[in-house]
């Protein structure tokens, strides 16, 4: 389905607008990030309150919002807010120290929350609840599993997935099965590229990847295969 024209239009505004509101209040959300209890040596995570990841922020979330409200009618942006703008924050702390603080997951996860049941309202169909639902627990039962028996990531990742379930549960399973499939396979070159650079295996930031899935597959279903 095309989305309209005017919608096409506002898709950057509200993009911009909250990628603005984001990087005003990262420095307070920072601040607000307390070091894990088991990580004595992990500095501040407000020490990187800069100027430059203050540009990160608003760059990475205005680009993420755009492509998320471009892809989809307005109806369908809601569960996307929290995952473009404290979504990209989470991602952005964890590409910077590896870590993905355990309030800002659980923040953003409400906002998922919130979003999705505002769907479900506009649309009268509380089905999608379910569908939300299933596949948040899907996702983080299936990273759950992963990390259980490999220990490949982290268990910030676990949250991780069912928080991302949750926003493209919200299109439905093929969908979100599109998302983690691209996400999947977006974090495996990531991988790759890190390990040619660097010669060795290490670990590295799996967040971003995730993250990137969902918008991958807009993209890709919205674009690319559009009907």
């Amino acid at each position: 389905m095309l989305v309209p024209i005017p919608a096409l239009l506002a898709a950057p505004l509200l993009a911009v607008a909250l990628a603005a509101a984001l990087t005003l209040a990262t420095p307070a959300l920072l601040r607000w990030l307390p070091i894990p209890p088991d990580e004595g040596d992990v500095a501040p995570f407000v020490e990187l309150a800069t100027p430059g990841f203050g540009v990160a922020v608003f760059v990475c979330s205005a680009a993420a919002g755009t492509i998320a409200f471009a892809c989809l009618p307005p109806i369908q942006w809601p569960p996307w807010v929290g995952l473009v703008t404290l979504g990209t924050l989470l991602g952005l702390v964890d590409l910077r120290t590896t870590f993905l603080p355990l309030r800002l997951s659980y923040l953003t996860t409400a906002l998922a929350v919130v979003g999705v049941v505002v769907l479900a309202w506009l649309r009268g169909d509380w089905r999608v609840l379910v569908s939300a639902a299933a596949a948040g627990a899907l996702g983080a039962g299936l990273f759950w599993l992963i990390w259980r028996v490999s220990h490949g990531f982290a268990f910030g990742d676990v949250r991780l997935a069912g928080l991302i379930g949750i926003v493209v549960g919200s299109q439905g399973g093929t969908f979100a099965f599109a998302a983690f499939v691209l996400g999947t396979l977006v974090g495996g070159v990531w991988a790759l590229v890190l390990r040619w650079r660097r010669g060795v295996d290490e670990p590295f930031a799996y967040g971003p990847a995730l993250l990137l899935g969902p918008l991958v597959a807009l993209l890709v279903t919205r674009l690319w295969l559009p009907g």
